[in-house]
């Protein structure tokens, strides 16, 4: 009786579907994708909102720059997804600002440039703000992990009462935000 060998179109057969069957895992469960192929960056992203006012009917600022600044290092540009603002309209929700990836590990602050900002009373007056002339830093301690996404949001906070009443009364008002951030990490 002849032994009986395994042809090589069956081994070909067999070793094509062990393959698609491996990348089929592979794409499918992004868990384990990680396990095989571990991301070497992590994403930020950067969002604002805005407590309650009443007396204006818009507040809208225009970012067009958000850095960060990896501890004991440099600066790192970030992609704007969207620079303009009514803060009005971010009362309870966020807004996407910036986004970015980055290597994994701390960073100790944000920087931002507003370009422009203008207010609208309630009866549609419309006036300019005088804005900060050069950056923004805020201190803000966060980490980035490789494959995790953290997340910045960052309440910008103005003295709408006083912009309003300087406004009303023909006074020039300034923009002088105060930031208050809360980091979401994975």
């Amino acid at each position: 009786m002849a032994a009986r060998g395994v042809s090589p179109i069956t081994m070909a057969s067999i070793l094509l579907v062990v393959v698609v069957f491996a990348v089929v895992v592979v794409y499918m469960f992004p868990t384990l994708k990680r396990l095989i192929f571990p991301p070497k960056t992590g994403t930020l992203i950067v969002e604002v909102t805005d407590a309650p006012i009443h007396s204006l009917a818009h507040l809208n600022i225009s970012i067009d720059d958000v850095e960060v600044q990896k501890e004991a290092g440099g600066w790192i540009k970030l992609e704007i997804c969207n620079s303009s603002f009514d803060l009005l309209k971010l009362q309870n929700v966020t807004s996407s600002l910036a986004i970015g990836e980055l290597e994994p590990g701390n960073y100790s602050k944000i920087r931002m440039h507003i370009v422009e900002a203008n207010a609208t009373l309630d009866d549609g007056t419309v006036i300019l703000l005088n804005v900060p002339p050069e950056h923004i830093d805020i201190q803000v301690h966060f980490e980035v992990k490789r494959g995790e996404t953290t997340k910045l949001i960052i309440d910008i906070d103005v003295d709408k009462i006083q912009i309003a009443e300087n406004a009303a009364s023909g006074k020039p008002a300034n923009l002088n935000p105060q930031f208050k951030t809360t980091v979401i990490s994975p």
